[in-house]
């Protein structure tokens, strides 16, 4: 499933859920000799990579395995029957190639980005951009979704909420359009406007919007004398935006603290370095990091930061909360006496990736390292379990990855799509009667009664127009209702005596 930034492109990465023993040391120095002929390595820390200092080249001239894949590659490039099939044969043997020795059972976080990919990656750590402000994603060739909407934007200001679905750009309609094509429909210079045609539970409506800077990683404000924080990414400017939040809740006399982690799946480690710094004291230790010999480094907060207390604090964590955010979370916990968690069991990524950019634009990064929590505690494949446990409704959590076009599923039917689809009914007051892939009579009579009550076809088959609109329905009753329906924040709240 693709995601995007408007023109600021993002693919996202972290919504799989994965476990992972320790590397193989052996197959791992076989990846990195093949690989490290082509490049140097640049020392970085993306998307929860930690910053290395590593570069390396070795020859495997003589190599009898890699003399074995050049000739296969040859083969395959020039003798190849079905080669004539593929107009870029050269660039998809090598792409195939590579992802075939990064396939392994152990660790889904080596892996190989294409230049487009590369682009989005990275350009979505930046921080902020000129744009609208909303987070979109294709549901299907000719639906896009909007998934968030950022905090203080022009989508914000202009009406646009999650689960609008986009109809049209400036008139234009975006069918058969691709992701890309729209991003570039989307984008303009800073103050200038784009009228953007969205459908909201099956009514077209017509929103003026104005480009502005967008920050997509930090928000702050203050709720019932409460400072909140969420942090959606760690990227560039994320430290510097925390800092200015935190000074002004200071100035306003805020002595309590929520840090809203859901979702962020981490970014670069010295923004959850920086941020740490601001809260913890000198000296402590963010992070441990264990390389591939057994040796244990200790990571330490700034000193040249300004410390912010106090009196309580508490981190929402849930299942997608991942890497650089796992290190916060466990920094604050193992630091702060008065700091707990709220939410479900983060993901669980205690891994550290190298990445290494070729000249075509492309990146490969690979495991070099586990990070450890200051007391040397383990979370990858563990994550972190909250001191209170909350779970949202299912229908909040529960995600439909592709919409069937032309099939339709009946009553007394089994479907992958019946599960999400009785669910959502059920969180929209309909008596759906199951919550499993068997789609049952009661909750056709169910989405029978949605259909009628939103003008759609009354069949009671789960179809497409259907489930596109039960999608637009459940985002719409969330952000009309979120301040009842995110038990997660309300519990965060209620310890703090709100």
């Amino acid at each position: 499933m693709e995601e995007h930034n408007e023109e600021k492109k993002v693919v996202r990465y972290h919504l799989e859920r994965h476990k992972w023993p320790d590397e193989i040391q052996a197959e791992k120095e076989q990846k990195r000799k093949i690989i490290t002929i082509v490049a140097t390595c640049i020392a970085c820390f993306l998307s929860g990579f930690l910053v290395h200092g590593v570069i390396n080249k070795s020859s495997v001239s003589g190599n009898s395995q890699f003399a074995k894949l050049e000739q296969i590659y040859s083969l395959m490039e020039n003798q190849w029957y079905f080669g004539k099939e593929d107009k870029d044969l050269a660039n998809t043997l090598m792409t195939n190639a590579i992802n075939g020795m990064l396939d392994n059972q152990w660790d889904p976080h080596t892996s190989y980005m294409s230049p487009q990919e590369y682009e989005s990656f990275a350009s979505s750590l930046q921080g902020n951009f000129v744009g609208i402000g909303i987070q979109y994603y294709a549901l299907d060739e000719d639906t896009f979704m909007v998934e968030r909407v950022f905090k203080g934007s022009g989508a914000e200001k202009g009406g646009m909420i999650k689960g609008d679905m986009i109809k049209a750009v400036n008139g234009v309609s975006v069918k058969g359009k691709d992701i890309d094509e729209i991003a570039a429909m989307i984008k303009g210079e800073l103050n200038s406007s784009v009228n953007i045609t969205v459908v909201r539970e099956n009514k077209d409506i017509d929103l003026t919007i104005q480009r502005s800077v967008v920050n997509d990683s930090v928000y702050g404000y203050v709720d019932q004398k409460v400072g909140i924080l969420e942090i959606n990414t760690f990227a560039e400017t994320s430290g510097d935006e925390v800092g200015k939040y935190l000074a002004d809740f200071k100035k306003q006399g805020v002595n309590q603290l929520i840090i809203d982690l859901r979702d962020n799946g981490g970014g670069y480690v010295t923004a959850a370095m920086q941020i740490a710094s601001y809260l913890v004291p000198q000296d402590a230790v963010v992070y441990q990091e264990q390389s591939k010999d057994g040796t244990i480094q200790a990571h330490k907060a700034y000193d040249d930061y300004e410390r912010y207390t106090f009196d309580k604090l508490v981190i929402l964590i849930n299942e997608d909360t991942a890497s650089a955010s796992e290190v916060l979370t466990s920094c604050l916990k193992a630091h702060l006496k008065h700091a707990s968690t709220v939410g479900v069991t983060s993901y669980g990524k205690g891994t550290v990736q190298v990445p290494i950019t070729f000249e075509d634009g492309s990146s490969f990064k690979y495991t070099i390292a586990e990070w450890l929590t200051p007391n040397g505690k383990h979370i990858n494949g563990v994550g972190i379990k909250p001191d209170h446990k909350a779970e949202l409704d299912p229908a909040i959590t529960t995600g439909i990855l592709n919409i069937p076009e032309k099939t339709v599923y009946k009553a007394d039917s089994v479907s992958p799509f019946a599960k999400p689809i009785q669910i959502y009914l059920k969180f929209l007051g309909y008596n759906a009667d199951r919550s499993d892939e068997y789609f049952s009579h009661q909750s056709a009579q169910a989405l029978k009664s949605y259909q009628r009550d939103h003008n759609l076809t009354v069949n009671g088959e789960i179809n497409e127009e259907t489930i596109k609109s039960l999608l637009s329905s459940c985002a719409k009753k969330w952000h009309q209702n979120r301040e009842v329906l995110d038990v997660q924040m309300n519990k965060a709240l209620s310890l703090l005596g709100k």
